[in-house]
């Protein structure tokens, strides 16, 4: 192995364990000496829900305990919790202001008003039944951990063989394949989407597919799978998170292509339990077989153990018996998975579930990784191991992965294989250019800073307003102004109050003008965004203020959240709160540019942003955006006397 490649991998091994470190300590601290203005912390924060109301518990064979709980009326809308997600279930003593117990669970499914955990223990856990006092808590999850580890041990031993090959061409100086390919025509993909398939189709070793925001990264996905079935038996799909894997699953099921589904039923949208490994195993003909088998296994094992020792004829009887049908019930086992996997042209998966044990010691011609840009390098390397051609697709100008550890983002884990791969390798890309989400004018300065100015608006969008004459862009400036940021007390996010309050008397004055009952007849839909969390919070409690935004907010037409929160959507109009405002020009984190790209590019028709010049166009990105909103757009400059 390449010194250069040996030395890559140790510190990525370092690097991951700067992060495991950093998510265990995290959690370990927050469970730790936990007090009630903690609790109602972490439930600000989205990692905790209190108080919990029980409702029922069922055990079952298998020496699981699943337990529901109701939730709290009042909770934060954003949150981390998902189905698989590892917790703890605590009980809170609010007169000595501890925690008396807790017991480690895993959310298996979440509902509006409730949440359902399953637990392994053999303790009766009565304390669970109580009507007060129970919280639920994230927890760390070592298995995500030990799957990237182990992938990271699988390509630092890999020699003589197709890992290697790989390895070396993403880690070092191995040229990467393509035999010219240029067959593929469709009606239904652009140009750009069908020089990307022929890309794939042409690759030998990895392909890149450089997404931007509304260009139809996975439908041009989707149709390069549909091609490369056409000349493969089966192929691995992945994606750094269960929606994004439910999502191409359900565009290939579209395409009639068999999908099964890889990971915790729990896991999946309700629309793709039928797909899921286990569903399709459950409805398998020899299943009924099986369970008669192993219901005399279980019998044959309640014999044997009450046969008396002394009556030895008999206990080898039964225990002849038992072997014999345990190798039945092997052998069927056997015979059911082989029939999943021999008639499904899909293997669907995450990152981490290309690890479970179901998969093990399969492999694939090509396994394709959507979403690569916003996953951590080692996770990505667990699919690889099973490939023997990788396509990736993803936007490494958007939002890069979450990393706790501020050491290891500034080390490198920051930077994912997609983006490494096509800054080394650039002829392995192919980008998409088409957009068709957002009008040209809110398109055009981010193609500029982060595309080369190589987008495109599809004439569908390009000139798309919600009504005559309205201008699509509009930055209100409040420099002028004596608006001042605040820090969260007892945290590290910021506010601006005054800039909260602006945001809903600007978004009022469009909604007049474009008038509630089009609005509701027609769906129009809006996005308030800030990069702070204490921004969002702000405005969710603001919001309530205002009458006129209750109809509004009860069909769902505006939504509030993080910029992370609205990665992958759209809305006809977006309104952004820069927050920041003091005399230092001091950014803080929006310096990370890719987050306001995912902000802007988020608006189909309005984009509305509002922030004080004076404090961010020190900034040369801002200056870039102020400069271009002049120039095509709309500067309101916001007096004192204006509000």
């Amino acid at each position: 192995m390449d010194t250069r490649i040996k030395e890559k991998i140790e510190k990525l091994k370092r690097l991951i364990w700067l992060e495991k470190n950093e998510e265990d300590t995290f959690y370990s601290k927050q469970f730790r000496d936990f007090s009630l203005s903690k609790i109602e912390k972490a439930a600000k924060d989205g990692i905790c829900w209190y108080p919990l109301s029980f409702e029922n518990k069922v055990v079952t064979e298998e020496e699981t305990i699943k337990v529901t709980f109701r939730l709290p009326p009042k909770r934060e809308d954003e949150h981390v919790f998902q189905p698989g997600s590892y917790v703890k279930i605590f009980y809170f003593n609010t007169q000595k202001d501890t925690i008396s117990c807790y017991q480690e669970g895993i959310i298996d499914l979440i509902y509006p008003d409730k949440v359902k955990v399953s637990i392994q223990t053999k303790k009766p856990l009565s304390w669970m039944e109580q009507q007060e006092g129970i919280g639920i808590h994230l927890s760390f999850n070592k298995y995500t951990y030990s799957v990237m580890e182990k992938a990271l041990d699988d390509i630092s031993k890999a020699a003589d063989n197709r890992l290697e090959t790989l390895r070396d061409i993403m880690m070092g100086g191995r040229q990467a394949n393509f035999v010219p390919y240029q067959d593929f025509r469709s009606g239904w993909l652009n140009l750009s989407q069908q020089a990307a398939v022929n890309h794939i189709l042409s690759a030998q070793d990895i392909a890149l597919v450089h997404g931007p925001p509304g260009t139809g990264k996975t439908t041009t996905l989707v149709e390069a799978i549909v091609e490369t079935l056409k000349n493969e038996r089966q192929v691995m799909v992945c994606a750094y998170n269960n929606i994004a894997v439910d999502v191409i699953a359900e565009k290939l099921m579209a395409c009639d292509i068999s999908v099964v589904r890889i990971g915790n039923p729990a896991k999946v949208t309700d629309e793709l339990l039928n797909i899921t490994y286990e569903a399709k195993f459950c409805e398998h003909p020899f299943y009924a077989d099986l369970v008669s088998c192993k219901a005399t296994i279980k019998q044959l094992k309640k014999e044997y153990y009450l046969t008396p020792s002394r009556d030895d004829k008999t206990r080898k009887e039964i225990k002849k018996k038992l072997q014999e049908y345990k190798f039945y019930s092997s052998v069927l086992e056997l015979t059911i998975k082989s029939s999943i996997f021999k008639y499904s042209q899909v293997v669907a998966a995450t990152m981490i579930g290309s690890s479970f044990q179901v998969l093990k010691d399969m492999s694939f011609s090509s396994i394709f990784i959507d979403e690569a840009a916003q996953a951590l390098e080692p996770a990505c390397w667990a699919p690889i191991t099973k490939a023997h051609r990788v396509i990736f697709a993803g936007d490494h100008k958007q939002l890069p992965p979450t990393i706790k550890s501020y050491e290891a983002a500034q080390n490198g884990l920051m930077h994912t294989l997609f983006e490494k791969i096509i800054q080394k390798k650039p002829e392995c890309s192919a980008m998409l250019v088409m957009q068709y989400r957002m009008h040209e004018t809110i398109m055009n300065f981010s193609s500029d800073w982060f595309y080369e100015k190589q987008l495109l608006a599809s004439p569908s969008v390009r000139h798309k307003t919600l009504f005559d004459n309205d201008i699509p862009v509009v930055w209100i400036d409040t420099s002028q102004c004596t608006f001042h940021e605040n820090r969260q007390q007892g945290g590290t996010s910021i506010y601006n109050e005054d800039e909260a309050h602006l945001i809903f008397l600007t978004l009022f004055d469009y909604m007049e003008k474009i008038g509630e009952a089009r609005i509701v007849s027609e769906k129009i839909t809006f996005g308030i965004i800030s990069p702070y969390a204490a921004q969002v919070d702000l405005f969710r409690k603001r919001i309530k203020e205002y009458c006129y935004f209750e109809q509004f907010l009860s069909r769902k037409l505006i939504s509030i959240r993080s910029i992370d929160g609205f990665q992958g959507q759209e809305r006809d109009v977006i309104a952004i709160s820069l927050v920041r405002s003091n005399p230092y020009s001091n950014i803080g984190f929006l310096a990370d540019y890719r987050r306001i790209n995912v902000a802007m590019t988020r608006a189909k028709k309005k984009l509305i942003l509002i922030g004080d010049s004076s404090t961010l166009c020190e900034d040369p990105f801002f200056e870039a955006l102020f400069t271009y909103i002049q120039k095509n757009g709309l500067i309101t400059e916001l007096k004192m006397n204006n509000l």
